[in-house]
């Protein structure tokens, strides 16, 4: 999923997610580097999505967090 966050509370997010070991993993967008929020692409297992959906809403309580895109990528190997 993509996920985007006001700039000055980005940190505490990355934080909260590196907090929940083992979650998710995640990355910032370039593209929204120059701008007042972050884009960040998060990726988990699908077991840990409903986990993963409580997280950010429990941190969308104290600040918006916006939910850009949201895929399931499934593996048929």
């Amino acid at each position: 999923m993509i996920i985007r966050v006001p700039k000055d509370q980005s940190a505490f997010t990355y934080f909260t997610f590196e907090a929940n070991d083992g979650l998710c993993f995640y990355s910032t967008l370039e593209t929204s580097l120059g701008e007042p929020y972050r884009d960040i692409d998060v990726k988990t297992h699908v077991s840990l999505k409903d986990e993963l959906l409580r997280l950010i809403e429990f941190l969308g309580n104290d600040y918006p967090i916006e939910i850009l895109k949201q895929e399931e990528i499934k593996d048929f190997s």
